[in-house]
């Protein structure tokens, strides 16, 4: 709890003191208690400070490495993305060698790990980490420096993928705090949340079922707020591993993804395109919000539903020339699926 108090609450109290003490009210009076309740203001200030960052949950980000350090919980670093490429010969097979660069249309540059041949498919890495190093399979490069035999401006990638930025604070923060309480934490459904979220820097939402699919088994639902919410397997095996590290024994845990439901939604009268994409921004939204949020007013916690007032309401802010033909119901989802969006069909007004 805070302990800081107003600066004007300080005033008056030192105001009043002075009056009682020496009878009198006057300018002389008034300086003296602002100055006393200006040194007080700073010291209740500092006094704040200190409370707020002895506590992981309150604390600035220099203090959270000191939390971090404490309870060897390191902020994750980012990540270079790696894959693989292809190349088009242009005759025989040639070498590649190591440390070629081939850009993306972006400018991001990427280097072969190893000396391949030109009839293989080579493998880079980013050289700047981040997630702006993950690329789609089919993207086009070039060589930044030509090699001969190969086309230097065709050169096909295959997909890049592990490329992540610095852990975001506040997920970091939890996981401090995770750490910071792990004395407390004894394999409760609450706590499998809990670690699974702590785990990976990817999770953003988790969700735990007892005894499911069998006595002693726990599910754990882990999932990304983006419309395709699926994690790759990598963070699947990492918050598996970290989960069987803390789980209590006798207790089976399983991670898993969540099957999509998806919602498909029919709207009328919308003819911009400008709008269009609006709306859609504005659904995706509504959804990445609906993502792994429980109703924990019943026991055991359900799934929340998506209703078709909630798709108008977020809507409305765009535009109000428009009608929701689909859905007309209350959608419901199972305990082990996750709404997303489906398909967004325009039809004319008839």
């Amino acid at each position: 709890m805070s302990t800081q108090r107003s600066l004007s609450a300080l005033i008056d109290r030192a105001t009043a003191t002075l009056i009682a003490k020496t009878g009198q009210h006057n300018p002389a009076i008034d300086a003296i208690a602002c100055a006393i309740a200006g040194v007080s203001y700073g010291q209740y200030g500092y006094q704040d400070q200190l409370f707020r960052e002895l506590h992981p949950e309150t604390a600035s980000e220099p203090w959270l490495y000191l939390h971090a350090e404490r309870h060897d919980v390191e902020r994750l670093l980012p990540t270079f993305a790696k894959g693989f490429i292809q190349f088009e010969q242009l005759g025989g097979v040639v070498p590649i060698p190591k440390g070629s660069i081939v850009i993306d249309i972006t400018g991001s540059e990427y280097q072969t790990i190893r000396a391949q041949y030109s009839n293989e498919d080579v493998e880079v890495i980013a050289l700047i980490a981040g997630v702006s190093g993950n690329l789609p399979s089919g993207a086009v490069l070039r060589l930044s420096k030509s090699i001969n035999g190969v086309n230097p401006d065709d050169v096909l990638c295959l997909g890049f993928s592990g490329g992540a930025d610095i852990e975001e604070l506040e997920h970091w923060r939890q996981r401090i705090c995770t750490a910071f309480n792990k004395g407390q934490e004894v394999g409760r459904r609450d706590d499998y949340e809990s670690w699974a979220r702590s785990a990976h820097a990817d999770v953003d939402f988790a969700w735990a079922l007892d005894n499911t699919p069998e006595r002693g088994m726990v599910q754990v639902y882990i999932g990304a707020r983006e419309n395709d919410p699926t994690l790759s397997l990598e963070v699947i095996t990492t918050v598996q591993t970290f989960i069987d590290k803390e789980r209590l024994a006798g207790c089976h845990p399983l991670v898993v993804i969540p099957a999509h439901k998806a919602v498909d939604v029919e709207i009328q009268n919308v003819q911009d395109e400008q709008v269009r994409a609006d709306v859609i921004v504005a659904l995706q939204e509504l959804f990445k919000d609906k993502m792994g949020q429980r109703d924990e007013s019943v026991n055991p916690p359900k799934q929340v539903s998506i209703t078709p007032t909630e798709i108008v309401l977020a809507i409305a802010p765009i535009t109000s020339n428009y009608i929701v033909k689909q859905p007309t119901e209350e959608q419901f989802i199972a305990d082990s699926e996750i709404h997303v969006l489906g398909e967004v069909t325009w039809t004319p007004l008839t």
